[in-house]
């Protein structure tokens, strides 16, 4: 019995050889230098996962469709793009402009101040045209503070007209 033991074996014990591994393409210098194709569509039709069943095939009218739609969405993208890069220099224009008007306004300040200061000192030995240029900016400057402080305080909410409780 020992030899019927040693000859019998059990299917499962055998060892099945490993699957061949798929076939990698070869690759030489000269498909480097050309460009890479995409694969052409194979006749048998992909599997869904979602429902098992094969997907349909799109005919060669609607992957024109397709890429006629694409190209219209990137050319609609580009210009999308270029909108708003002309919208962003404009932008910085506008903003450099108003940096510069609002350094001018404080700089003028700045010298009306110093003016004013000197006039207050009456240790300036400046002429008289010079020191009556700027006793009329300073009166400018105030009477315009006065005519927005009595425009804040003529506008009052009017009452309304009926209470509801």
């Amino acid at each position: 019995m020992a030899a019927l033991e040693d000859d019998w074996t059990d299917e499962s014990e055998e060892e099945e050889p490993p699957p061949p591994e798929p076939a990698t393409p070869d690759v030489s210098e000269e498909s480097e230098d050309e460009v890479l194709e995409k694969p052409k569509v194979s006749a048998e039709p992909t599997i869904s996962k979602k429902t098992g069943r094969p997907k349909k095939v799109m005919s060669q009218k609607q992957l024109d469709a397709l890429a006629k739609g694409r190209a219209t969405r990137d050319v609609g993208r580009a210009q999308r793009k270029t909108i708003k890069q002309e919208n962003d220099v404009v932008k910085k224009k506008r903003r450099e402009t108003l940096i510069v008007k609002k350094a001018v306004r404080i700089k003028k300040r700045e010298i009306m101040e110093e003016a004013a200061l000197e006039l207050s000192s009456d240790e300036s030995g400046e002429s008289d045209v010079e020191i009556k240029q700027v006793k009329r900016a300073v009166a400018k400057k105030r009477a315009k503070k006065k005519v927005a402080a009595k425009k804040a305080e003529v506008v009052t909410p009017a009452q309304p007209a009926f209470v509801f409780y």
